[in-house]
């Protein structure tokens, strides 16, 4: 997106506020408002094009957090995207979930039949309105740090899992937990507490204990997340759609 003559004042502002050779990039993202990452040339800043029009206070707490921010800085950020959230542009559901390849059946797991059996068991065979896909692997150096073996978009009403769990040792009730678990979020959404956001809410937490082998895949990833996280991306892996 280009960025225009407010993008380049804030710009030499970030810089003279950070003391640090960065580049704004303007964005029109739907999900990350803030993000940066290093380049040849210095940091690269990408912030929604919301920030443009921050004040000095929402300046400064940009610069806090760039050079690594104590969590007030994160909430004062947080809450000035709350209030301007009415600036990230809406894509009907359709035409998001349109640009991702969908796709369910893995190697040794098949999503769509994992999801069609928590519908019968924990939801009275009620549809829900979201979709199911394996998702990215990124190539990355092993041993990961951290894992994210789900996720859920709201936006595009869709369930990633991980194509780390499509494999053999892997049991049918860990994978069908994480994708249990993120049928949750697309049925519960999201909280407001004031000004904190909330997804695992008492009543989520308590819906989740419904499910039948809870302990045991809870143990199951305690004893077993090492090997998830040395989980190399084969030739013929599901990659990014």
């Amino acid at each position: 997106m280009e960025r225009g003559d407010a993008g380049r004042r804030l710009e030499d502002r970030l810089r003279a506020l950070t003391s640090l050779p960065l580049r704004v990039c303007v964005t029109d993202n739907l999900h990350t408002m803030i993000s940066f990452g290093r380049s040849s040339e210095g940091l690269v800043v990408r912030l929604h094009r919301m920030f443009l029009r921050a004040p000095p206070a929402i300046q400064e707490a940009l610069a806090r957090y760039i050079r690594g921010a104590e969590p007030e800085t994160s909430r004062i950020l947080d809450r000035y995207i709350e209030a301007h959230r009415w600036m990230i542009r809406r894509v009907p559901v359709h035409e998001r979930r349109r640009r991702v390849a969908l796709r369910t059946e893995g190697v040794h797991h098949d999503l769509d039949a994992h999801f069609e059996r928590l519908l019968r068991i924990y939801f009275g065979g009620r549809r829900l309105d979201c979709a199911v896909t394996w998702g990215n692997a990124p190539r990355v150096r092993l041993p990961r740090r951290t894992i994210k073996l789900g996720s859920y978009s709201a936006d595009a009403r869709l369930i990633r899992i991980h194509p780390a769990l499509d494999q053999d040792w892997v049991p049918d009730y860990f994978v069908q937990w994480i994708l249990f678990h993120e049928m949750l979020h697309h049925v519960h959404g999201v909280h407001f507490d004031g000004q904190r956001r909330r997804v695992h809410t008492p009543a989520f937490a308590a819906d989740e204990e419904r499910y039948l082998h809870l302990e045991a895949a809870r143990r199951w990833e305690k004893e077993n997340i090492d090997a998830l996280l040395w989980w190399p991306l084969e030739r013929g892996a599901l990659r990014a759609g």
